[in-house]
């Protein structure tokens, strides 16, 4: 569930965590954006850094910053 990667990402002692396997396929019986706005929120409440790039995005895992949650507003 996407809390429990949260606390993995915790309890790994990561330094940030990237979810992936979210917005591939639209194979759940969820809305498509449910995961990353659920492991975003509790990353958020636990201050667990989080990079969640657009599909193709790169990014420099040594130098990441703020990051922008791009899926907002689409539908």
């Amino acid at each position: 569930m996407p809390e429990q990667t949260v606390q993995a990402a915790i309890d790994l002692k990561t330094k940030a965590m990237m979810p992936v396997h979210w917005d591939k396929f639209a194979l759940g019986l969820h809305a498509w954006d449910e995961p990353i706005e659920r492991v975003t929120n509790e990353a958020h409440r636990l201050q667990v850094p989080n990079i969640h790039p657009m599909i193709g995005e790169t990014v420099d895992l040594d130098k990441f910053g703020a990051v922008t949650e791009w899926w907002k507003g689409i539908n």
